[in-house]
């Protein structure tokens, strides 16, 4: 894990390390343990590294005399590519998991390359000879990636921060985006909030000549192929090995994991296959400290003691809140305002000092159908409220008289994927895997782990284990009931049988009653946002202090906080330390 970056330029002009250095320190934070170049031609390729496997030799960008190669993630299938590499004439030089692609790519082309590898990942591979360049991420968007094209050429990043601190792009907003993001608390498609950078969608590749883009193919999850009707080989009873054998690769590592448990199913299916596999449990779990909220510290502490496993409570209160708000929007910079991703932050901080790796649960309600809406069958009133109660509808859009201008979210944003064969649930899912997933949860995944030197990994999107669970007929992941079932039946069998049939509970920071300890701080910070101004109505942010008590409410008046603090820091340069003194003084 850690931070990529790189230029290819147009007109003849060659790359150099002046070119890359101030990429590299804009990245520091995402690989502390070691930094490399490599530059020939138009094309340069730089590395931060955040060291996992091969500790000692694993250093990139690696390089044969033809190809250069930088990624940022992981290859879980890289043992049985080592021995293809192998056989087919390659000398490997180091114990690394990411040496295989620039093999691959040196035996097959750039353009097959991606399509062997399982795994999570971002890369850039470079073929000195035409000075051509590949981009490329992982079909479920795990790791990001962003890039922008300027009169210079092409330049890209782990984050769009990098290339607007390195001077790539003037530090601007994209207003575009902003009516997607305060609906949805995301944006999704290619457009992000920083004008002139675009992130490539999950599973995009790119071919780059002379700073141009001159091909682009996305490739989605191969959930497609294990669908075939009446499947023989897709028994439900065979979810539990699949899942054994997709956590068994996430744990490939030469340094300490831990796993982020929040009591619920899916991480906590994960404590419990870690520990069937012999592998130490090391949890961490926070506590939200607030009045009437929900503590899943409890169910995580009484798993924890089952399994004897190490747990360790993060508690997030108040004095947490304010200064993490100015770090989140640091952080965030391809802003999401998910209130989950507040104490994450913290909770990964604290993980930071006894671990490099935790596993994370994200993506298994998508893949095994665990979300209310995903239900084959609603009572009644369920479906009659359902109109009003689709999940993420939109926190802006019932408040569109506060604001100057319309909050719908374009339909056409969505990034659909081909549906042909799916059910109605799997379209449903897909939605999800296409958009919700990659643009929120695994963005706030990573940017709240990187932020503290620590690898996130998500199991629940192996390859393998993915596309098994996606193909699953209907009546094998949901009932009227429940969703998720192939996991309630796992922990079931495993003797956890209450939580296994526990209803799922949504996560909630209680940020409405830490803002309603300072008005007077959101009426200083929105006042003096030149965004908000131009985006609120005179008497918005009074109706919205007055009715804080209510979660849309509250939620909203969050967002509207982080964006005001991403434009402080981010567009005109106000240090993360300043604005946290100011949030806990109220000196706005």
């Amino acid at each position: 894990m850690c931070g990529i970056a790189g230029v290819s330029l147009k007109n003849g002009q060659q790359a150099k390390p002046d070119h890359l250095t101030p990429l590299a320190a804009a990245l520091a934070h995402r690989g502390p343990d070691g930094e490399g170049f490599w530059v020939q031609g138009s094309v340069g390729l730089v590395h931060r590294r955040l060291s996992i496997l091969d500790v000692a030799g694993g250093r990139q960008p690696l390089s044969t005399q033809s190809h250069a190669l930088v990624v940022n993630g992981e290859i879980y299938n890289y043992q049985a590519l080592q021995a293809q590499v192998t056989r087919a004439g390659a000398r490997l030089q180091t114990g690394s998991d990411s040496e295989v692609a620039l093999h691959l790519a040196v035996q097959g082309g750039l353009e097959a390359m991606p399509a062997q590898l399982q795994g999570m990942y971002a890369l850039a591979c470079a073929e000195a000879a035409s000075s051509t360049l590949l981009l490329a991420t992982d079909p479920f968007g795990i790791k990001p990636l962003y890039y922008c094209q300027t009169t210079v050429g092409l330049a890209f990043a782990s984050e769009p921060a990098a290339l607007a601190k390195a001077g790539w792009v003037r530090p601007q907003m994209n207003g575009a985006v902003l009516p997607m993001l305060l609906n949805r608390h995301y944006s999704v498609g290619a457009e992000t909030l920083w004008q002139g950078i675009t992130r490539l969608l999950p599973g995009e590749r790119l071919l780059v000549r002379a700073g141009e883009i001159v091909k682009r193919w996305q490739a989605v999850p191969q959930l497609r192929t294990a669908i075939s009707g009446a499947n023989p080989a897709l028994n439900p009873a065979d979810f539990p090995a699949h899942l054994e054998a997709a956590v068994a690769r996430h744990l490939q590592a030469d340094v300490p994991f831990g796993l982020l448990l929040s009591g619920g199913l899916d991480s906590s299916a994960l404590a419990i296959m870690m520990r069937k596999l012999g592998a130490p449990v090391q949890a961490y779990t926070a506590r939200i400290e607030v009045d009437g909220g929900p503590n899943e510290a409890e169910a995580a502490a009484a798993l924890c003691k089952a399994l004897g496993a190490t747990h360790t409570v993060v508690p997030y209160g108040a004095a947490d809140f304010w200064p993490g708000l100015a770090t989140l929007a640091g952080a965030m910079d391809d802003l999401t305002t998910d209130t989950a991703a507040l104490p994450l932050l913290k909770l990964t901080a604290r993980a930071r000092r006894d671990v490099k790796i935790l596993l994370s649960g994200e993506g298994g309600d998508e893949t095994l159908a665990g979300y209310g809406q995903y239900r084959a069958k609603q009572g009644f009133i369920r479906r009659l409220l359902a109109p009003f109660k689709a999940r993420r509808s939109g926190d802006a859009a019932p408040f569109q008289g506060l604001f100057r201008l319309p909050m719908a979210t374009p339909a056409s944003a969505l990034a659909p994927w081909d549906t042909a064969g799916f059910t109605s649930l799997q379209e449903k899912q897909s939605a999800d895997l296409a958009n919700w997933l990659p643009h929120d949860l695994l963005l706030k995944l990573d940017r709240t782990t990187m932020a503290n030197g620590v690898e996130g990994r998500v199991p629940y999107l192996d390859d393998t284990l993915a596309a098994f669970a996606f193909a699953l007929p209907d009546e094998a992941k949901v009932n009227d009931r429940f969703g998720k079932l192939p996991l309630r039946q796992f922990m079931a069998a495993q003797g956890f049988e209450p939580l296994a049939w526990a209803r799922k509970q949504g996560f909630s920071v209680g940020v409405g009653q830490f803002l309603a300890q300072k008005p007077n701080v959101l009426r200083g910070l929105w006042g003096q946002s030149a965004i908000l101004q131009e985006l609120l109505q005179p008497t918005a942010g009074q109706t919205l202090l007055g009715n804080l008590g209510h979660n849309k409410t509250a939620n909203l008046a969050t967002s509207l906080t982080l964006l005001a603090l991403w434009e402080a820091h981010h567009l005109q340069g106000t240090p993360l330390p300043e604005l946290q003194q100011r949030l806990e003084r109220q000196s706005w």
